[in-house]
């Protein structure tokens, strides 16, 4: 094995890799609950002239969460939506260099993003908030899934980033 594969980044990058796909398979629990959650509702209003009355609610935290958490798995296995057509016509180091400012773009908005939706959060802890809905549910539980999924995101970003600095200084060293 090279030194590259035994460096502390290189193994920071296995174990959020394996986290991340741990958080994928919770999202993708989050879309079978959803589908579940929506048949219950269906047969209930079709057969029983009955809901959850919770349906709508329930299934939008479902979805914030299940965004947010499958996040970091998604960009790590690079199926997020690019313009491939800019990108193949450039070199392999522009794509290098366009990917390391994307990962620094896309972490100053996620930091942003987050301390939003974190000064929400902690509102919503500390006050004791809760839905409108007959459920009258605590708002900071579904949030918190939210600001997990986005924090971990964050952290997968930051180790992008150091793999790339990882990468461009073995490169340098190698052509010396």
């Amino acid at each position: 094995m090279s030194t590259q594969n035994h460096s502390i980044i290189s193994r920071i990058d296995w174990v959020m890799t394996k986290i991340g796909l741990w958080l994928s398979w919770f999202a993708a629990a989050l879309i079978v609950y959803m589908l579940v959650h929506i048949s219950i509702e269906i047969v209930l209003r079709a057969f029983f002239d009955t809901s959850t009355f919770v349906l709508e609610e329930f299934v939008g935290y479902a979805l914030g969460a299940m965004v947010f958490m499958a996040l970091a798995a998604t960009h790590t296995e690079d199926r997020l939506i690019r313009v491939k057509l800019l990108r193949d016509a450039v070199s392999k180091r522009t794509q290098a260099v366009a990917d390391l400012v994307a990962n620094i773009a896309a972490m100053c908005a996620g930091i942003l993003l987050f301390g939003a939706l974190f000064n929400i959060f902690t509102r919503n802890w500390r006050f004791g908030i809760t839905s409108a809905s007959f459920a009258e549910t605590p708002l900071w539980i579904p949030q918190m899934f939210i600001i997990a999924g986005l924090g971990f995101y964050l952290l997968r970003l930051l180790v992008n980033i150091l793999l790339y600095a990882q990468k461009t200084l073995m490169a340098e060293n190698s052509q010396q």
